[in-house]
């Protein structure tokens, strides 16, 4: 019986930076726009497309040695152009189940069970130590608060014709600083020989979460929103 899969996911994350020091970083010079589209683009999948056999609930493990949560932070300097600063980490720790058969709502549903995706915040590393050490004990204080986590109970997602690929907005709860929220991914996700990879975006502000966007006064400011990519590789278990 062929295993199917997908889901998205998930995480998190974002920052900032110290308001003590301005440092040159070496970033994108995209604007936001230009790097959502980038990430768009990026998320689609070549993989080709079959059709699978319907399966009953499979176990899947998130494997952090092929998997990356990140954050896209634009900056902006006083009388200059908008960067964009990413962080990224792979101390992630997650599965999920999930279960392809006929549905009412579709030629083909996937039913995502038990999903919990715990990532380690206080591990983002970015191209500047300054930034990564004002990520911890400022802004975010992932020193204080180093994990984030999304989860959902139950998801159903319609499916075409049993197809080994879905493209999909799924809204789970996100936890970050201790504060939960539900909140949207657009996420793309394909099966191939038994293993999950997941490609996910969505932009969130940093007040939902108790925290100011990071600011150096008169020198440069991050602006919300905060991008958050996901990419996740997950085998079965």
């Amino acid at each position: 019986m062929k295993k199917f899969s997908t889901i998205f996911l998930l995480l998190f994350v974002f920052c900032g930076e110290s308001g003590q020091t301005i440092d040159d970083y070496e970033t994108s010079t995209q604007t936001s726009n230009e790097v959502l589209i980038e990430t768009e683009e990026s998320s689609t999948s070549t993989t080709e497309i079959v059709q699978l056999d319907s399966f009953k609930g499979t176990v899947y493990v998130v494997q952090k040695d092929e998997s990356e949560v990140g954050y896209l932070a634009p900056k902006q300097f006083l009388n200059a152009g908008l960067e964009n600063v990413k962080g990224v980490t792979s101390e992630i720790i997650g599965e999920f189940t999930v279960e392809l058969s006929e549905c009412d709502q579709s030629d083909s549903c996937l039913y995502i069970t038990n999903l919990l995706i715990r990532v380690d915040i206080s591990t983002l590393k970015s191209k500047s130590s300054i930034r990564d050490s004002a990520i911890k004990s400022q802004w975010l204080e992932s020193k204080l608060f180093p994990e984030a986590v999304f989860k959902l109970d139950e998801l159903v997602i319609p499916n075409k014709n049993f197809d080994s690929k879905v493209e999909d907005t799924i809204v789970g709860k996100l936890s970050i600083r201790e504060i939960e929220l539900d909140t949207p991914f657009s996420i793309t996700a394909s099966l191939v020989n038994d293993t999950i990879s997941i490609s996910g975006f969505t932009e969130i502000d940093t007040t939902w979460f108790g925290f100011d966007a990071p600011t150096k006064f008169n020198a440069w400011e991050v602006l919300n929103p905060i991008g958050i990519t996901v990419d996740l590789v997950a085998k079965q278990k």
